[in-house]
């Protein structure tokens, strides 16, 4: 009896590290956008830094901008009182500039099914 307790103790641990690993150790830190992709979670607060490929047309006045690091590729839903903050010429932003977002993980805001961030912060940041 103690031994199978043990053991379903040990695999609920074995199961929740990695979640509880993401949740807390440097939760505010920069992640690679191929990590966030894998595991972020509904309402997650996640920081990528990248470059803005391609921007569109969200619903009502937000606008979407694809951001790619080395590891991929995210859609992040920029409101407009966040726009002023990313480089625009006409109508994109301007190649090559690197943008730090700081945003909740989520598909509210995304086409139906497309997770991608909703920014809350957005920053320029030198290039490496």
């Amino acid at each position: 009896m103690r031994l199978s307790r043990a053991l379903s103790l040990a695999l609920l641990i074995a199961c929740l590290a990695p979640g509880l690993a993401w949740k807390g150790e440097n939760s505010g830190s920069v992640r690679p956008i191929a990590e966030v992709v894998a595991k972020a979670e509904s309402g997650d607060i996640v920081t990528v830094e990248g470059r803005v490929l391609d921007t569109t047309t969200g619903s009502g006045s937000l606008l979407i901008a694809i951001f790619q690091d080395e590891t991929g590729q995210v859609q992040v839903a920029v409101p407009e009182s966040l726009t002023r903050k990313l480089d625009m010429r006409q109508g994109e932003a301007a190649g090559g500039q690197r943008y730090r977002v700081v945003g909740r993980w989520d598909h509210k805001h995304m086409d139906e099914g497309t997770w991608g961030i909703y920014a809350q912060e957005i920053e320029r940041v030198p290039n490496p």
